[in-house]
Parts: C-alpha cells; structure tokens; sequence
C-alpha cells in the first residue's frame, strides 16, 4: 500500500476537481481503455470516445430501452502518476432493473452489482477525461447474471463485419 501522505501531497485539489468533473460526465472520453472482463471476458485497449458510446449505448448493453440502472460512487482514492493521468479508485454500487415492457410497471430482472471501480483521467487541452475504465465487482444481489445474459455473447462475436474485440 502506498504512503497516504505521499499519495495525496501528489496533487492538487483543482486536478481531484478536474476528473470528478469528468467521472461525473463519464462519457466524454477521447482515447478509452475499457476493461470489461470481470463480467464480459472483454477489453479493448484502445477504443475511441464514439466507439465507447456506441457500445455503452447498444441496446444489448446499457442501451437497452427496458433497462434501468445508475451507478452510485462512493469513496474514491486519487493516485496522480503523471502530470497529465490520475488513477482514481472508486466505490461504487449499480443497480440494474431490466422491465417486461415500456409502461416500467413490472420488473423481468433485477441484479446489483457492488464493488470498486478503478478509472483513468487524463488531462486534455487543459481539462480532464475520462481515459479508461476496469470495473472489479465483489459481489451481486439478486439476479445479476441474468440482466445482461446475452450481452456476452452479443460483443463476443463479429457484428455486421465488425469485431468488438
């Protein structure tokens, strides 16, 4: 573990302000590592902002029009590594509800996931980004494995000539 004194003498506040700006806009991203592979056997070590949100938006993903979800952050621990990259460490708990039909008056699947997130910031023309995300769940509630049951194979596979891996 690292010396907390040194980890936080690292950076100043306006940087920890910086890339909560851009964990709270999460998607405005320009260059994005994602590692997906604690529930999709997934990671794309380079991946541009519009494929990000191509795939975040997928209607087999998060883009599903029956789906409902938010991610909670909790506590977060910041570890500048560069001048212009941030490492932050963060709780997180997401809830995922996935409804039989657009009324959103009854629940097919519902599973909550709970664990850290660890994400990379980096400084842009003077404003921080969202730059990669890995995800490290500990445990589930309900039935989590079944919300995105078919997304696995779904980005597992050519789509229309087009390898997700």
């Amino acid at each position: 573990m690292a010396d907390l004194g040194s980890v936080v003498a690292a950076y100043r506040p306006a940087e920890i302000t910086g890339c909560q700006a851009a964990l709270f806009e999460w998607a405005e991203s320009y260059d994005t590592k994602v590692d997906y592979r604690s529930f999709l056997d997934k990671i794309w070590e380079a991946m541009p902002a519009e494929q990000f949100i191509a795939m975040a938006s997928d209607p087999k993903f998060l883009g599903n029009p029956l789906l409902r979800t938010q991610h909670f952050i909790g506590a977060s621990r910041w570890e500048k590594v560069g001048d212009d990259e941030i490492i932050g460490r963060h709780q997180v708990r997401v809830p995922h509800q996935k409804y039989t039909d657009r009324t959103f008056t009854t629940v097919a699947v519902k599973g909550h996931s709970h664990g850290a997130g660890t994400m990379r910031y980096k400084k842009v023309e003077g404003v921080w980004k969202f730059a990669g995300l890995c995800p490290h769940a500990r445990w589930f509630e309900y039935d989590y494995d079944k919300v995105f049951l078919d997304t696995k194979e779904h980005f597992n596979q050519p789509q229309n000539g087009v390898d997700h891996a």
